[in-house]
């Protein structure tokens, strides 16, 4: 029994306890870490959703109403306005998505080229003084470059 009453054996059992504690904290900082980029991920995808979805209904609304997308065609007043208010619409959706596609480069791959499509279609309204306006000058500077370019 004197094996442990020995100081030999306290300073074992210390060098174990301190070794046990760094483990567990470190392991506790990995789960947190873990923890952290799963739930990144999982707002990622939610937000993608969130975002697909809203693309969704603006398509949905092009394809109930083709003069919404056909360009170089004569509009009636009531189809202009539809017009002019469904443009707003797209515009500020894709600079809702160029902001996001700032902060999560990722997300350029899929939404740049949506955004040039969408821009090929609608850019003479959003080059009319009175529609700049609305919108942020980063991404009217964006907008103008024409072919867009993912960053990583």
């Amino acid at each position: 029994m004197e094996i442990f009453l020995s100081d030999e054996y306290e300073t074992l059992w210390t060098a174990v306890s301190a070794i046990m504690s760094i483990l567990a904290t470190m392991m506790a900082i990995f789960a947190l870490i873990y923890s952290m980029r799963t739930y990144r991920k999982t707002m990622q995808i939610v937000h993608y959703g969130e975002i697909d979805k809203m693309y969704f209904e603006i398509l949905k609304e092009a394809l109930n109403k083709p003069h919404l997308v056909r360009q170089g065609i004569e509009r009636s007043v009531e189809q202009e306005t539809e017009y002019d208010i469904y443009a707003f619409i797209v515009w500020n959706f894709l600079e809702s998505i160029y902001d996001r596609c700032m902060l999560d480069h990722a997300l350029q791959k899929t939404w740049f080229p949506i955004i040039e499509a969408e821009r090929k279609i609608h850019v003479a309204w959003i080059q009319k003084d009175e529609n700049r306006v609305k919108f942020k000058a980063e991404f009217l500077s964006f907008i103008e470059k024409g072919k867009l370019e993912v960053t990583t």
